[in-house]
């Protein structure tokens, strides 16, 4: 539960506002209630403060929550928007939870409330935490290609079982002549002949072999293997530094 819990309330009327508030309270007692009652400073509360909860009142004089709801979704999309009305019926409440709301309530069953906030809020934190995993991934996957292309040796990573060249580098495409299009998916067999049945390679070892190049040339090269799993994927690296 959040130890803090920042939250605004777009409502006309004050008694509704303070019942929300009420309500809110007593589940989260370290609770910053902001009541707004216009566009103007909705617009201006979202442009200046940070919230973790949004409610709306779904009709207004000069302003109503669909409207409220396209700026919110605008301006701050990761917030939780919850509509707390008296007046939305079940197709607009349908259709506004297509268009980005988290929830609604009705006025007159408050109780359910801290129920429809709690979920939001649970929502709201796994989604942050998957996109801080995929930006960690991203990172890390951005990390790894320049690694892998700054390499000074043609690199192949292929799949343990099939042989297949998952992914190689601009040193790979320069030595053999050809585009990486033309090298993935391929057997590394397709490009590299290494003698087999010394164990060296298997023991991590470096060996001498070749690589034959997109004119049909033969190119020497030392190779060096090396095992590893990604994802509980096993794969082959091959380091081939020419001779």
């Amino acid at each position: 539960m959040k130890a803090l819990l920042r939250v605004l309330n777009l409502e006309d009327n004050i008694i509704d506002a303070e019942l929300n508030q009420a309500m809110i309270s007593a589940r989260w007692p370290q609770c910053e209630f902001t009541r707004v009652d216009s566009r103007e400073k909705f617009n201006e509360m979202l442009d200046w403060r940070v919230f973790d909860l949004i409610l709306s009142d779904y009709t207004m004089p000069g302003f109503n929550g669909i409207e409220a709801l396209a700026i919110a979704r605008m301006k701050r999309p990761e917030v939780p928007f919850l509509f707390v009305s008296g007046t939305i019926g079940e197709d607009s409440a349908i259709e506004a939870m297509k268009n980005g709301a988290t929830d609604y309530v009705l006025k007159h069953r408050l109780m359910r409330l801290i129920p429809a906030v709690d979920r939001a809020l649970h929502e709201a934190e796994e989604r942050a935490e998957r996109e801080r995993a995929e930006k960690s991934m991203r990172e890390s996957e951005h990390k790894y290609r320049e690694l892998f292309e700054c390499l000074g040796e043609a690199a192949f990573l292929a799949d343990e079982k099939s042989g297949k060249i998952i992914d190689t580098n601009r040193c790979a495409e320069k030595t053999l002549g050809c585009g990486r299009s033309e090298i993935l998916g391929r057997k590394i067999t397709s490009f590299l002949n290494e003698p087999t049945g010394d164990g060296a390679a298997a023991a991590g070892k470096p060996v001498e072999g070749a690589l034959t190049v997109a004119s049909g040339k033969s190119v020497p090269v030392r190779v060096q293997t090396t095992k590893l799993t990604l994802y509980d994927h096993p794969l082959v690296l091959r380091l081939c530094h020419e001779i």
